[in-house]
């Protein structure tokens, strides 16, 4: 007969797992003892249970640890420090009605790639669930949806703690963007049939070799999968490797191709420019400690009568930081948030040569204004941020040599002219000069970029059929 196991872990619960006749429970006090207790004599234990049974068991003693590394990265971000029980699983119950869909997004990068996917589910009727890792997430969901979506953090994958969270939201289906990889999260929602994908997903090469170290995990990851929506056929390729069954994988393509444009752009944007007084704008956007420097350094040879920058760094809580550079410097430098609002009022004085971008959700309007736009985490490790909504909107792309999180997309804006691609801060400074200065160098970069953007449309109806369709089996 078929029983099903459970592991109790004294006031934690490891998990609920099929092992055919064997029930099997781990229990863990405050004792530093584990003592594993079988209702049928069994000869070996199925390595499945063993694999998850480790994994949650060491989450769970890391769990102090994840703790003091939440507080204190909240000594930079406050909001690291608010609903902390959600990232246990405690987060507001939901009422059931209509299909909910649970959309994953880790941080804010993420958030505005599902943008327009969440916009399309909330049009054919779903409800949505959105939960994010990092605050910038959770704050770009708001600000974007209001009450229209429910949102929390994602519970930490522990047993518990993934259980409380799908008790209290029932999601009919979990769509994680990109590669943000969880077994608990994934069996637990596989095992109440939650229709389980993984979509916009990408898997570099360093990557695949780091899921095969752990190969078994990783192959019950994907077994549990309803399907794999990846970015590239290479990509795909990488998850079939690790185990992926070939049924499951569908090359949709980046779903960061399909930009939406807000409704008020052309309205914003021509608040920004008459308050930068038309000026021509260079714009730094995404960036990273170290980056700011090598864009202060470009910007002070330019040569162009009236030239802006604007800094929009990658994480606001940076702002103090880049401004007080700013200064130092003997820039004059103003705070977006508190000198230049969008709304009617105040003015950029024309002496200024700074504005420092401080706020959320605010950057495609400035893009729309850049007479060109450097995207930053490209001259760090982080490998690079989305180089297509400046590309959507017909502003030239420059990025450093850090590219792993977009290769194949760098490859394919550098293969049609549609990006620069610099080495170091002074190939930044003579390509900042060249096409700040030559309307024809820009010009035959948004072309190229075009290219491509036209050529990858698409995915975000690929990927809305596949949700719809795996809703509907």
């Amino acid at each position: 007969m078929a029983v099903a196991a459970r592991y109790d872990i004294a006031w934690l619960k490891l998990g609920h797992y099929q092992v055919g006749d064997l029930v099997v429970n781990v229990r863990v006090s405050l004792y530093p003892a584990l003592t594993l207790r079988t209702k049928y004599q069994a000869q070996e234990i199925s390595s499945q249970v063993v694999y998850r049974i480790l994994y949650s068991l060491v989450l769970y003693l890391l769990t102090p640890l994840t703790l003091l590394r939440l507080f204190w990265r909240s000594r930079r971000e406050p909001l690291y420090r608010a609903f902390i029980a959600e990232r246990f699983g405690f987060c507001r119950s939901l009422d059931s009605g209509n299909p909910r869909i649970w959309i994953h997004a880790v941080s804010a990068g993420e958030t505005n790639a599902a943008i327009p996917l969440i916009e399309r589910l909330l049009n054919l009727g779903y409800k949505v669930m959105v939960t994010n890792m990092t605050p910038t997430g959770r704050e770009r969901v708001r600000t974007q949806f209001g009450p229209r979506v429910d949102h929390a953090y994602v519970p930490y994958d522990l047993p518990g703690a993934v259980t409380r969270f799908l008790d209290r939201t029932n999601p009919a289906a979990l769509v994680i963007i990109d590669t943000e990889m969880w077994p608990n999260m994934i069996h637990l929602s596989s095992e109440r049939e939650v229709r389980t994908l993984l979509v916009n997903a990408r898997l570099s090469e360093k990557s695949r070799r780091g899921y095969a170290l752990v190969a078994g995990l990783t192959r019950l990851m994907l077994d549990d999968f309803t399907g794999v929506a990846t970015q590239t056929r290479a990509h795909g390729e990488r998850f079939l490797s690790l185990g992926l069954a070939p049924s499951k994988l569908i090359v949709t393509g980046s779903i960061k191709f399909d930009v939406g444009v807000p409704d008020d752009l052309e309205m914003k944007s021509e608040a920004l420019r008459n308050k930068t007084g038309h000026r021509p704008v260079f714009l730094a956007a995404s960036t990273h400690s170290g980056e700011e420097e090598l864009v202060l350094d470009a910007f002070k040879q330019l040569d162009v009568e009236g030239a802006l920058l604007v800094i929009a760094p990658r994480h606001s809580y940076r702002s103090q930081a880049i401004f007080d550079l700013c200064s130092a410097r003997k820039f004059s430098v103003v705070r977006h948030s508190t000198d230049t609002s969008i709304d009617p009022g105040t003015s950029i004085d024309p002496g200024t040569q700074i504005l420092l971008l401080d706020t959320m959700g605010e950057l495609m309007y400035f893009y729309n204004i850049a007479t060109i736009a450097f995207v930053g985490g490209s001259f760090t490790m982080v490998g690079g941020h989305n180089p297509m909504e400046p590309a959507s909107l017909g502003v030239p792309v420059i990025m450093g040599p850090h590219l792993r999180n977009i290769e194949d997309i760098a490859a394919e804006f550098v293969a049609k002219g549609g990006m620069k691609i610099v080495a170091d801060g002074e190939e930044l400074t003579r390509v900042v000069q060249l096409l700040m200065n030559e309307e024809s160098e820009r010009q035959a970069l948004v072309t190229g970029a075009s290219s491509v953007m036209e050529i990858n449309r698409g995915a975000l109806d690929r990927v809305e059929k596949l949700i719809v369709e795996s809703l509907a089996q």
